[in-house]
């Protein structure tokens, strides 16, 4: 009952179905159904890569359960976008010989579940045998090897959600294969599409780039050098951003994305290929230590590379206001980094990347409670609801953008108001331009601290059946640390 009525103290009805009036000083939110800021959305999603399987003192495998566990989670996300890389490596036998039956195995469920959901697959490689960086060469054959394989995924396989090819994970890193040389990586570029053409597949399959990592406005010459350089060949730009909370909370995170969007041509569009936040900024050294010391006293973590706070409910409402910056400046979709803890390791085969929704190996070696979905999920999945493939991102502005951060979205007639609190007080918000209140099938859906501590089962959400969309006088009081959706989308 206490889930109940913390869903009724926000949409408790006095006339009709109201909201509850306020005595204090409110923060108007304006909509502007008319001023469209994007088309056509891509959609929001996640990083699904094929598992990593052997863990040093242990090798494992997805089961029945385990996929049928996977499967309904994902259907409760419902993500529009999903990006999965490889290693082209991984294609050759130990004679040398391409082996993409002996492949395909560890890649079909994942596959066969973007296929009978139509969701479009973002297919990559992460870049390791494609360029070699010491010698400035670009290696032919393996990228002849890799494309075959997306040709035998699509004609012997039937995977058209396979959509775009990325070449090179993050190249203008010291990390990546290319080293930051934008003339090694756009060679290889050319010579992908020019083998995506002979192989007949660039009319079914676009390129994505420059899949670029930044923090900074300091690299949006690669965007630039990318349209001049490449032209038609880029069918989808993307970057890759891992901003500090300080930075998203701040809203310098919106300007510093905004610069790139800028510099993609008009009709083009650009997604998120990979988020998720670290904690760089000097304002948030604290977190940064207190995310080390965690992950050192966790027995499977990676110390150079996990998230621990994916275990807090703070994440999701540090996500959501980073996707909602995301949407406001101009991008397509957003994909976060990442599904399952049990996909990557690093420094050790047992010690993972923990960026997860989960670990779905728990059960089977790193421990039952890893295998429980974890807070910001839930956040991810109603973002990823409510903002679908498909629909435009409309006019949105708060009055007080530093506290209450806001999204609009529309599809088929249907809308979705995506408010987020990330102040430490209750706020009170006034909605201009909200579609009707006459408006059918309308629901609220809560995150909050509060309203997850009673969440009825592991696929549900607090949602407020009779919901309607705000009238003009009405106001609505948004708790502290919150996100809520109004839609007859979600």
């Amino acid at each position: 009952m206490n889930q109940v009525k913390f869903v009724f103290r926000l949409l408790m009805t006095l006339i009709g179905c109201g909201f509850p009036l306020s005595t204090i000083g409110q923060v108007v939110i304006s909509l502007d159904s008319t001023m469209v800021v994007s088309q056509e959305y891509v959609g929001n999603g996640v990083q699904w890569d094929p598992y990593r399987l052997d863990y040093g003192q242990v090798k494992l495998k997805l089961s029945d359960s385990d996929i049928a566990k996977l499967y309904s989670r994902l259907d409760f996300m419902q993500p529009g976008v999903i990006r999965m890389m490889i290693n082209a490596s991984s294609l050759v036998a130990s004679d040398g010989t391409p082996d993409f039956k002996g492949y395909y195995g560890n890649l079909q469920p994942l596959l066969d579940y973007c296929q009978s959901r139509g969701i479009d697959v973002v297919f990559g490689d992460w870049g390791g045998s494609l360029v070699d960086k010491k010698t400035k060469q670009i290696h032919t054959k393996n990228i002849e090897n890799v494309i075959a394989f997306v040709d035998y995924l699509l004609k012997e396989k039937g995977m058209d959600c396979i959509r775009y090819f990325n070449f090179v994970n993050e190249p203008n890193g010291y990390w990546s294969s290319t080293d930051g040389d934008f003339s090694l990586w756009a060679k290889g570029m050319k010579v992908t599409y020019a083998e995506m053409e002979r192989q007949g597949i660039a009319s079914q399959v676009k390129l994505i780039g420059p899949d670029a990592a930044i923090w900074t406005k300091e690299d949006t010459w690669w965007v630039q050098q990318s349209v001049a350089e490449l032209g038609n060949m880029i069918g989808l730009y993307d970057i890759h951003t891992y901003p500090s909370k300080y930075t998203v909370a701040t809203n310098q995170y919106y300007d510093i994305i905004k610069a790139y969007r800028d510099c993609v041509p008009a009709g083009n569009k650009i997604i998120m290929g990979e988020i998720g936040l670290k904690y760089v900024a000097p304002e948030d050294k604290d977190l940064n230590e207190l995310n080390q010391s965690r992950a050192k006293s966790a027995r499977y973590a990676s110390l150079d590379d996990s998230q621990m706070s994916v275990y807090d409910f703070s994440y999701g409402i540090d996500m959501a206001d980073a996707l909602i910056q995301t949407m406001r400046a101009g991008y397509s979709g957003t994909v976060a980094w990442m599904l399952d803890d049990a996909m990557h390791s690093n420094e050790a085969p047992d010690k993972l990347k923990i960026w997860g929704f989960w670990n779905i190996f728990g059960d089977e070696f790193f421990g039952a409670e890893q295998e429980m979905v974890r807070p910001w999920f839930y956040a991810w999945s109603m973002l990823c609801r409510a903002i679908p493939s498909g629909c435009d991102i409309l006019y949105s502005e708060s009055a007080d953008p530093l506290s209450i951060k806001c999204a609009y979205a529309r599809k088929d007639g249907n809308y979705s108001i995506i408010l987020l609190n990330i102040s430490d007080t209750d706020v009170d918000v006034s909605i201009k331009g909200a579609p009707s209140p006459a408006a059918k099938n309308v629901k609220t859906a809560i995150y909050s601290e509060r309203s997850l501590n009673n969440i009825a089962t592991e696929l549900s959400l607090p949602e407020e059946k009779s919901s309607c969309f705000p009238g003009l006088d009405e106001v609505i009081n948004i708790p502290a640390n919150s996100l809520i959706i109004i839609s007859n989308i979600i």
